[in-house]
């Protein structure tokens, strides 16, 4: 059994704002949180210059620090969850597919036994971004990866999947899709608009049929036009869905992110990475699905221009959502931590500073770089321990 914890005279950004506070962690989770706590034997934690959140959750990340998803290692996962603390992520899902799909059969037989095992941030499950999506908007997914939508082939991948997928990333115009969004909602799982080529129509079809979460708004999608908005004002207008927005400045301009989030508030706005292996790395190229990238000014890219996925890590997009959206930390949190906890199911134990919650961390300085991040009761990340 480890050491309780407490988190000393912090600045806890709260919904209701921030407060000054002690927060004593044992057995993983949050059990008090106030002024003057003590508990014999804990490890005591002076976060007197620090602002602390609840730990980032990123429903959508292919990989970073030079571990990449599309694998049947399952150690690549779990070596993720070692690196990915350093950026205040604490919980996260495995975005993958495979070439085709008994690959994909084999990548989720793999990797299961990672979920809700891994030291460090916790994989809480998968995210399936591909094979159904639209070939016209297959982004940086090869087209030979994508099949048409079969509820016989998803419900293959959950069974391999231990019933673990999470989120399934489809386009509602394809042939039988809404059948199966449908039988993705019925085996516990959300399903996604994206990669798609939808008329405002298609996509109302696909909301009525269960979708409720919108992949990466913007991005690998039909764009909006006068006279028809496509999946992006569709999206946009329809209360129950949530969506993705990538914030590194690369993915999406700045100013339509903010009429984004004007319209979706911050109840509906989900922030993702949508991070490569590369994220973190500083490397200048390698590759996605079998194809060559090249990474500049923080965007990774194919050869034809294509954005392939971004390379800026969960906490410069926190920082930059502030900057970008003109909101203030408690906001950014409820974006980078309490929405996506919901779109993954774990709102219950995540996302969230209170008492019964996770004790998932994040202490953040005053430039808002992370100092401290704090897995399930556990010191995942310390910088004051860092020698680079």
């Amino acid at each position: 059994m480890s050491r309780p914890l407490i988190i000393r005279n912090g600045v806890v950004a709260l919904p209701s704002g921030p407060s000054r506070s002690d927060i004593l962690c044992r057995d993983g989770r949050i059990v008090a949180i106030g002024n003057g706590l003590n508990a014999p034997e804990a490890e005591v934690v002076n976060a007197a210059a620090l602002t602390i959140g609840p730990g980032f959750v990123d429903v959508h990340v292919h990989g970073g620090g030079g571990h990449s998803f599309l694998t049947q290692d399952q150690f690549r996962i779990r070596d993720y969850a070692a690196w990915a603390p350093r950026n205040g992520v604490t919980s996260f899902l495995v975005s993958t597919v495979g070439r085709d799909a008994a690959d994909t059969v084999e990548i989720f037989a793999a990797l299961r036994p990672a979920i809700h095992s891994t030291s460090g941030a916790e994989a809480l499950g998968f995210h399936l971004e591909g094979p159904f999506i639209n070939p016209l908007r297959h982004g940086a997914f090869p087209p030979a990866m994508l099949r048409p939508p079969v509820r016989e082939e998803f419900l293959r991948f959950q069974e391999a999947a231990g019933g673990h997928i999470r989120q399934v990333t489809l386009a509602p115009e394809l042939p039988l899709a809404l059948d199966l969004a449908g039988a993705i909602t019925a085996s516990g799982a959300i399903p996604a608009m994206g990669h798609t080529d939808a008329n405002s129509e298609q996509c109302r079809a696909g909301f009525e049929s269960g979708i409720r979460h919108v992949t990466h708004l913007f991005n690998a999608m039909r764009p909006i036009h006068q006279r028809e908005g496509g999946p992006i004002v569709a999206a946009l207008l329809e209360d129950a869905v949530t969506c993705e927005l990538i914030c590194d400045g690369a993915h999406v301009d700045p100013a339509p992110l903010l009429m984004a989030y004007r319209i979706l508030g911050p109840h509906r706005t989900v922030v993702v990475t949508d991070n490569l292996h590369l994220a973190g790395m500083h490397a200048d190229s390698g590759r996605f699905a079998g194809e060559d990238v090249t990474v500049s000014g923080g965007k990774a890219a194919k050869a034809d221009g294509t954005i392939v996925g971004s390379v800026e890590t969960m906490d410069q997009h926190f920082r930059n959502t502030m900057r970008f959206l003109g909101i203030s930390i408690s906001t950014a949190f409820r974006l980078c931590s309490t929405n996506p906890a919901r779109v993954a199911g774990a709102s219950n134990r995540k996302g969230q500073v209170e008492r019964g919650m996770d004790a998932d961390l994040v202490l953040l300085d005053g430039d808002l770089q992370v100092q401290m991040t704090v897995c399930r009761g556990e010191i995942a990340f310390d910088r004051r321990n860092q020698t680079t």
